[in-house]
């Protein structure tokens, strides 16, 4: 599980993503598909359990967890964009922000998260 208590200001404080492609989360594997098979050519991604635009830490092997493209793009950007845009709107407001990964007997892929 992951939280922060957040708010716009810690939401823009690094508006650059770092590199962090030397952090090896557990279960990721690096194989780059053909574009009409995978969009992005990219199956697995470094998913941050708390997105670095609303103000985790980007470069840091505890906020990062391995997930598929589809579970990082159409799944957690969708709630971190939800709050981003909250916080954008209510820029005096906090969010607690918590997000718990479930991983299924030994796999080492997340299944599933609870926001």
């Amino acid at each position: 599980m992951a939280m922060i208590k957040t708010n716009w200001e810690k939401a823009n404080i690094d508006d650059e993503k770092n590199d962090y492609s030397e952090i090896i989360p557990s279960g990721f594997i690096q194989k780059k598909y053909d574009k009409d098979i995978v969009p992005g050519m990219y199956l697995y991604h470094r998913c941050h359990l708390i997105g670095w635009n609303i103000g985790g830490t980007d470069v840091d092997e505890r906020n990062l967890m391995t997930g598929t493209r589809d579970f990082n793009v159409e799944g957690m950007k969708i709630f971190e964009d939800k709050v981003y845009n909250y916080l954008k709107e209510n820029k005096t407001n906090n969010v607690l922000y918590r997000v718990t990964p479930y991983f299924e007997g030994d796999n080492e892929l997340v299944s599933r998260c609870k926001y």
